[in-house]
């Protein structure tokens, strides 16, 4: 295992050496933010290791915990401290899906400048900012080209790996520190495209949470009833033009999804699901737009899995289970080190369609301590299952009460749009098997990719398309599904896998 060794200082107060690292700019995993879950901030003292918590000793083995390994968010101590940290996975090496359904990108009409926009010199960035990764295009809005497109990893995953973590870190004082992390991200990947950052005017698409870490707003607002944002307006802030979203929860890379699809054009109802870190969904036409977001966590990225991770190359990304034979797939036909979000459907799917676990999730008694041996070091657990039976219940009814809402059936929805790099791999048939996606869904469902730079891109050649973005937002009704009366039961029904056994 390769480690790097740093020397740190640990003054009085209240910060464990989780905070300390990243206030050094030390891209330690803390998937959960810090809150002793994810059991991944895993460090070795190389000199005298503090007392093990509780949690320390259900985590590493007695020989382990001899040896000094500890989890950094467990840690407070005063003094200067000698640690060991696991490289780990590469996650700049992250797969991060750039491309996109072109539908909605529109390149006959001559782009036009706007007082609103950034005046445009020969070349715009349009970026997508995810919780989890970032993808950029340098983009000319004169001839209509994309000139390059880079992808990186949202380095502020060191603060937790879902927009709940990212807002309680902002609110317990790291703000400051969220911003340098996206901005910084943003300057290296202007660098990849040949341009300065500070110099380039960029178009940017996000959910809310994370254009006001960018912004460096308060997020005071964003994790407490009313859930307000500070401002989801069309706005710039320095060299950037931010879009528009619709509330807290249903952001501006869910409205760049919906135009980049053409969903607001056409008369029949589409439907639109994005399966990033967040599950957020849209159904409507031209006339209207039901949009809703779910607490689905990360799963479907790898987070709070035992051993997920991103998709990087040696990341399990397809799993086949028969009787008698185990065959998986790694991105990049790598040895296997873990196990990323379409490797985790499948493998729930398999593991129910094998009947190592029941309808209900639940493991039979030879697997249900230890878990399910996918490849050396690597094991699918119980708690894994039923992260992904939150995940995927919370989706599938947030769909069906869109569909109650509109009052219309599975069959009046003409096409389902898959945005993200999830969705781009998604293997539907195991998703439509695990109940996730409605059968009836079968046979309309396009991968979307990034529509979220989609949508950026569309802006950089068309700015006079905000009328566009202004009718959407507009024309749409948020669902809030906690507060619905159907949310509780619809959910608990489709967190089991009775499709599977049918």
């Amino acid at each position: 295992m390769k480690m790097r060794t740093i020397r740190v200082f640990m003054g009085m107060g209240r910060q464990n050496l989780l905070q300390v690292l990243q206030k050094k700019g030390e891209h330690i995993s803390a998937s959960c933010g810090g809150i002793g879950v994810c059991k991944k901030c895993r460090v070795r003292f190389l000199r005298d290791a503090p007392e093990p918590t509780l949690t320390e000793k259900a985590v590493f083995t007695e020989k382990e915990v001899e040896e000094g390994w500890r989890l950094a968010c467990e840690t407070e101590i005063f003094g200067e401290v000698e640690i060991a940290i696991p490289d780990g996975p590469d996650e700049d090496s992250m797969v991060v899906e750039s491309g996109f359904f072109t539908e909605g990108i529109n390149s006959k009409r001559k782009a036009k400048t706007d007082s609103v926009v950034c005046n445009f010199g020969e070349s715009v960035m349009a970026v997508d900012i995810g919780t989890t990764t970032i993808a950029a295009s340098l983009v000319d809005p004169f001839s209509k080209n994309i000139l390059k497109t880079v992808t990186g990893v949202n380095h502020q995953r060191a603060f937790g790996a879902d927009v709940i973590s990212r807002i309680h870190a902002s609110n317990e004082g790291k703000g400051r520190a969220l911003q340098r992390s996206i901005l910084g991200d943003l300057t290296g990947l202007a660098g990849k495209l040949g341009v300065s950052f500070e110099n380039t005017p960029c178009i940017i698409s996000a959910n809310t949470t994370m254009e006001h870490l960018l912004e460096g707003l308060s997020c005071k607002t964003l994790g407490v009833s009313p859930y307000k944002p500070v401002d989801v307006s069309l706005h710039t802030f320095k060299n950037m033009t931010l879009l528009p979203g619709i509330s807290t929860f249903v952001g501006a890379d869910i409205v760049s999804g919906i135009i980049a699809c053409n969903m607001d054009c056409r008369e029949q109802y589409s439907l639109l699901v994005d399966l990033g870190t967040n599950g957020e969904m849209v159904l409507g036409n031209r006339e209207k737009m039901f949009v809703t977001s779910t607490a689905a966590g990360p799963a479907f990225e790898g987070g709070n899995i035992s051993c997920g991770m991103a998709g990087i190359p040696g990341a399990i990304c397809s799993v086949s289970l028969t009787e008698n034979n185990r065959k998986i797939q790694t991105i990049g036909d790598e040895k296997p080190i873990g196990i990323c979000g379409t490797g985790v459907l499948e493998t729930v799917y398999e593991l129910v369609k094998e009947n190592y676990a029941d309808e209900t999730g639940l493991f039979g008694d030879n697997y249900f301590e230890s878990g399910v041996l996918l490849a050396p070091g690597v094991v699918f657990t119980q708690k894994d299952i039923r992260e992904v039976q939150l995940a995927k219940g919370a989706i599938r009814a947030g769909i069906e009460i869109l569909m109650k809402e509109a009052e219309i059936t599975p069959d009046e929805i003409e096409r389902v749009y898959l945005a993200g790099g999830f969705g781009q791999k998604i293997a539907v048939d195991k998703a439509v098997g695990i109940g996730m996606i409605p059968k009836a869904f079968s046979g309309k469902i396009i991968a979307a990719g990034n529509s979220s730079l989609a949508g950026a891109v569309n802006f950089a050649f068309h700015p006079e398309m905000r009328e566009r973005w202004e009718k959407v937002i507009g024309s749409s009704t948020e669902i809030p599904l906690a507060l619905h009366p159907k949310f509780h039961d619809l959910y608990l029904k489709y967190m089991n896998f009775t499709e599977i056994k049918e």
